[in-house]
Formats: structure tokens, sequence, C-alpha cells
């Protein structure tokens, strides 16, 4: 029953006593004080015994019965059989107040009259409640399946835009170095892999993002030599956050295409920080900068980034893209700690 009903039982019983005793202003003070008193015990004796019974009782009970039909025998027989029994435990104290002038039946019958009004409005609260808060958990659950509909949507979109610019990357060594292309190879096998798990998997430690990040780096490093500096610092303390899987690649693959567009060499910062309340990962590099690059790519991966950033943390999750310090473009992903919204 609801709880916050309690508080109104006793204002009840205060606004229900003129009703249940009509002399009420034609008597002396002293005499309308125990009138007050016949009317005020029997709500607060009431109104707690149902909210306990109803509280700790009456549910395993209505659980086992499936028929809305029986289910409301069970609280007509439940009003008047507490009412009655309650009534006959009270009656002899209330004697000494004139609780019963009109007989013991006046009197079992105002306190069926008094179970009726406590009971029947508080059930009538809490099913509407109950149907609130299922429509709620529907809802949540229809949300929560979008969600992960629209994420293995833009998983779909990553994969073969990550795994073409990689292969690429291999096709274009393997003539000139045997040795470092089986090497390649073998970490595009870790590549495929990682993609291939995250595709079951909604996230993942971000220290198995980062290494990774790390594998294709090796592989862009073998095809581009000296043109390529990378320098990667990874705060250990950020390891186990959970993140989506292909977050950070993007962006570092984003950064190696449009700086080395129309420059003979780029440097790429990549920095993973764990501050207060969240973790921060960017990438900067030192290219011409947002809009500038001679690349012009679907621009897939950074929308289909931005997307999963909002679908996976909503509000408290941000991305963005900025020039950077030394000319170039910085792209900042900043991630709560308390993880998904």
């Amino acid at each position: 029953m609801p709880r916050e009903m309690v508080w109104l039982y006793p204002i009840s019983a205060l606004a229900a006593a003129p009703l249940l005793k009509h002399e009420l202003f034609s008597v002396p003070l002293d005499v309308a004080l125990e009138m007050l008193v016949t009317a005020f015990i029997p709500w607060v004796v009431l109104a707690p015994t149902f909210h306990l019974l109803y509280r700790w009782v009456m549910p395993g009970l209505l659980r086992r019965l499936r028929s809305p039909v029986a289910r409301g025998a069970l609280h007509l027989a439940v009003t008047f059989v507490v009412a009655i029994g309650i009534g006959w435990l009270m009656r002899p104290g209330m004697s000494r107040y004139g609780g019963s002038p009109n007989g013991s039946l006046h009197f079992y019958v105002t306190c069926v009259i008094i179970s009726g009004a406590v009971l029947f409005p508080a059930l009538i609260v809490q099913r509407l409640r109950n149907r609130a808060v299922l429509s709620e958990r529907m809802a949540q659950a229809e949300r929560q399946a979008a969600l992960q509909a629209q994420i293995e949507a833009l998983h779909a979109r990553i994969h073969p835009h990550f795994f073409f610019n990689t292969l690429n990357a291999v096709a274009s060594f393997i003539p000139r170095d045997p040795e470092l292309a089986e090497r390649t190879l073998e970490r595009l096998a870790d590549l495929f892999r990682y993609a291939l798990e995250s595709s079951k998997t909604r996230m993942v430690p971000l220290r198995r993002e980062v290494d990774m990040v790390r594998d294709y780096i090796a592989i862009q490093q073998a095809r581009y030599g000296s043109r390529l500096k990378v320098e990667l610092e990874f705060d250990e303390g950020s390891a186990g956050f959970q993140v989506p899987p292909l977050l950070l690649q993007p962006l570092v693959e984003n950064a190696i295409l449009h700086g080395l567009a129309n420059r003979q060499e780029v440097h790429v910062s990549i920095r993973v920080r764990l501050d207060e309340d969240r973790v921060t990962l960017a990438v900067e590099d030192d290219g011409p900068g947002p809009g500038a690059s001679e690349h012009r790519g679907t621009q897939t991966s950074v929308r289909d980034l931005r997307e999963r950033v909002r679908l996976v943390y909503g509000e408290r999750g941000a991305f963005k893209l900025e020039p950077a310090s030394r000319g170039g473009c910085r792209a900042l992903l900043a991630l709560p700690l308390g993880g998904m919204a």
C-alpha cells in the first residue's frame, strides 16, 4: 500500500468524525471530545493494521490468485474479517467512552465502513502506480532495445570502413618487405579477432582498446615509415574503464589520413587520462587542421562515433573536433566514470 497515504489516515479520521457522529456540534465540549475519541481511535487502529497486512501478508496471497474476481473476493473478505475482528478487540475498551451507544452492531458496521474507506482508495492508488511503473519499465526496455539495434548498426558500418583502409595499408608494402608483411598480417589477424569479439559485446576494457590501437599504429608505421611519428600516453589508472569497442581507432585513423594528405610527415599524439570524474581520450595531429585536408572521406567514422557516444553516454559524454595547438586537428572524447546513460 502507498506509504504516503499513512499520513492521510489521521486527517481522514478527523474529517469523517462529523459524518460518524451527527450530534458532534450540538453537545457540550467534553461530550464532543469523547465522541471525537470514539471516532478517531478506530481509524488509528484499523489504518496501520491494513497497511501492515498489505505490506507483509497480502502480496503473497494475491500472487497465488490469477482471477480478478478471486482477488476482489479476497479484498472484500479481508475487509470484513479484519474490521469485525479489530472491532471485537476494541469494543470493551471503547465502552468507557460511549463508543457503541447504539449497540455492538452499530460499532461493527462503523468499523467496516472505516476499513473500506481506508483500504479501497489505497488499492486504487497502488494499482495506478503499478501501471505507471510497468509502463515505464516497458518504455525503458524498448529504449534499450532501440539503443542496442542502433549500436549494432553503427558497428556494421564501422567494421567495413576500418578494414578497407587497413587492408589497403597492408597491400602497399607486401611486395617490398615480405617479413614485415608477415608481421603486419599477424597484427591484422589480431585486429580481425578484436573486431569479431567487439560485435558480440557493447563494452570492452580501455586497455584492450588501446592495445588494438597499438597494433593499428604498427601497421600504419610499416606503411609510412619515418613519415609517421606517433606518441602514445596511457594512464594505467584507466585500464579497466569500460568503453564501446572501436572508439579510439577511428580518431587515430583520421589523424593519420588527414595529416598525411598534403604533407610529407605527420606527428600524432594520443593521450588517455583519468580525471576525477571522467576519462579523456585526446588524439592530436600537426596536419592542416579541420576542414583543410585534401583527403576527402565519407565522414562516416566521425559521424558514427559521435552518434555512438550520444547513444551510450547521453548528455554526460562529449566528443568534439577543434584546431590543435600545433595547427592541426584535435579530437577529444570525455566519458563519464559513471558509465552508460
